[in-house]
């Protein structure tokens, strides 16, 4: 029974990542960041549509992943190639909702004192939050912007779990002492930077970080965020790909230190100690 329910969450994953394709383009457009054939697409269709020809793609042509390799990364009607970060994101987002399923359980058989309800509340609200994660990470990744109305509703679902999770005032305190210092150590960067070493969304995503995983955990996601950072600039730098003042996005790497801190925090701070 829990391979079939993995299945299923993993599938519903995959059509979440699709969601959150049609997500990037639709906010782009409505930032006016869209360009070329892009800019001139239809923002209020309905249903999906090709990137390039405009047609509107069969039920076939939109199956997440599988239309994809069908079709060879290629558009069927007019066969110019598909951006291979659409099957990337959703087969990202089918793997995290699976592991956020697993970690749940997880959760649920090792606490006595879970009620079903809170096993529910907390599986719900992680999709969420790996949804509108996922979505962040990509966005930034093409157009280095945050979209305030996603981590709007990062921290509002943050604020929730904080809730349903830790319902004794002092967990509740730390984790909201937690948000503000996060907040206020990339804010400071922020500033002695120049606002050249980061932007203000990644400062505004640091405060849901810290309401959402609380110490010590934080201290985990910042670590991998600035080390894999690091490491991703000097690579390009060695590469040639990328200069000492070439800008490249943070939240991916802010993002990438949640999802360790979440799923594996404490394993690795049990190493740590």
């Amino acid at each position: 029974m829990e391979i079939l329910f993995s299945m299923m969450i993993f599938i519903l994953g995959l059509c979440f990542g699709s969601f959150v394709n049609m997500l990037v383009y639709r906010t782009a457009v409505k930032y006016e960041l869209a360009k070329g054939d892009h800019k001139s697409r239809p923002y209020n269709e309905k249903r999906s549509f090709c990137d390039y020809c405009k047609r509107q793609l069969r039920w076939y042509e939109n199956i997440p992943v599988v239309s994809w390799v069908i079709q060879k990364g290629k558009t069927r009607c007019c066969g110019k190639k598909l951006p291979v970060l659409y099957p990337i994101t959703e087969i990202a987002t089918g793997l995290l909702f699976l592991i956020n399923f697993q970690f749940s359980i997880f959760n649920f058989q090792s606490n006595s004192n879970f009620f079903n309800f809170q096993f529910l509340i907390q599986l719900l609200l992680g999709l969420v939050i790996i949804t509108f994660l996922v979505f962040s990470a990509v966005f930034d990744l093409k157009y280095m912007i945050l979209p305030d109305f996603s981590t709007i509703i990062l921290t509002i679902c943050a604020a929730v779990f904080l809730f349903v999770e830790t319902p004794y005032m002092a967990s509740l305190q730390g984790k909201i002492l937690s948000a503000i210092i996060s907040f206020g150590f990339l804010y400071f960067l922020y500033l002695i930077t120049k606002k050249k070493g980061m932007g203000f969304g990644d400062v505004k995503l640091a405060f849901f970080m810290g309401l959402f995983l609380g110490y010590p955990k934080i201290i985990v996601a910042m670590y991998v965020a600035f080390i894999f950072g690091a490491l991703f600039g000097l690579g390009l730098m060695i590469f040639k790909k990328a200069g000492k003042k070439t800008k490249i996005s943070f939240a991916p790497f802010l993002i990438l230190g949640v999802f360790v801190a979440w799923f594996w925090g404490e394993k690795i701070i049990n190493l740590m100690i």
